[in-house]
């Protein structure tokens, strides 16, 4: 799809959504520049992201826990790779561990399905 049909649609996303979209921008670059350093060996493998200092989050008091979000997303993403990577598997063996040990979510998947 050519950038000028998209540009139209990420202008009408709200503010958020706009950041968010970022997100997953900058990170499928790093996966693709994690692939590159893999067949270059030569390449530095821990590049941080460079994310601007200055962001601008929303303002409105409604907005105050997505504010917070982002900024631990923002800070998540100036980490080196590795951190990261370290931090995100340390999350999966926890969520592991709850959902090994707590099987009420096992109930909710059992039965049949009706349809209404």
């Amino acid at each position: 799809m050519a950038i000028t049909k998209l540009l139209p649609a990420v202008k009408a996303l709200s503010h958020t959504d706009k950041l968010l979209l970022l997100q997953v921008l900058m990170q499928a670059l790093l996966e693709a520049e994690s692939g590159a350093a893999q067949v270059h060996a030569d390449d530095s493998a821990h590049r941080s992201v460079e994310v601007p200092a200055a962001v601008e989050l929303p303002t409105t008091t409604e907005d105050k826990e997505d504010e917070i979000a982002l900024e631990k997303r923002y800070a998540f993403l100036k980490k080196p790779l590795e951190e990261r990577r370290r931090i995100l598997a340390e999350q999966a063996e926890t969520m592991q561990f709850h959902y090994e040990q707590n099987t009420e979510w096992k109930e909710l998947m059992a039965g049949d399905i009706v349809d209404y």
